[in-house]
């Protein structure tokens, strides 16, 4: 395989890893068609310290009438937990106020409609820098966690990296950059070869 091909076939393979990335990102609240969900309003961007977070968990079990909220540091502490009771709903194309953009999109899209999702929401302010986690547990009355089996089940973890400031070009445009530095570097690569052929 020549060397440019090589490096062509290598472009290609982070711009898939990146668009699957962005995919990924955006895909966390389709898991409540299985039954339980979660993300935040900053899932997939970095947070800035002293911003708060609001974690949306939802479900379209009937049953939930308890969500728990355990908010997690870099180091995995529990740092706040957090129960919430009496479960708001709405029925699809219609969605909470205030919901992340990733939430009203599942909500109308035309395959989704007429769902009645039950849902709780929660914001802390994440007060150190690193990768923070929210774990979401859903409870039945009398404290039975829903799920298969009787022991507690970890049904969704939300990640999101805590800054110390708002990154200028962030995580796509450091890939960005990345990129373009690898395309300069060959054109310089192959300007040389062309001078010094026997190189």
């Amino acid at each position: 395989m020549k060397k440019s091909n090589y490096y062509m076939t290598l472009i290609l393979l982070v711009f898939i890893l990146l668009i699957l990335s962005f995919n990924l990102v955006h895909a966390q609240w389709n898991a409540i068609n299985s039954g339980y969900a979660v993300t935040t309003n900053w899932h997939g961007k970095e947070v800035p310290i002293g911003q708060s977070v609001t974690a949306w968990a939802g479900t379209n079990n009937s049953q939930v009438y308890q969500v728990e909220f355990k908010w997690k540091n870099e180091t995995g502490h529990v740092i706040y937990d957090v129960n919430v009771t009496n479960l708001d709903s709405y029925t699809t194309p219609d969605y909470p106020p205030g919901a992340p953009q990733e939430i009203i999109e599942w909500a109308t899209n035309s395959s989704n409609k007429g769902i009645t999702i039950f849902y709780a929401n929660n914001t802390q302010i994440p007060d150190s820098q690193g990768e923070w986690s929210v774990q979401v547990f859903f409870y039945a009355p009398g404290g039975h966690l829903m799920g298969q089996g009787s022991g507690k089940i970890k049904i969704k973890a939300t990640s999101f990296n805590v800054t110390p400031d708002i990154p200028i070009l962030g995580t796509a445009g450091a890939l960005t950059a990345m990129l373009l530095s690898l395309g300069f570097f060959l054109h310089r690569k192959r300007a040389s070869n062309k001078q010094h052929p026997n190189f």
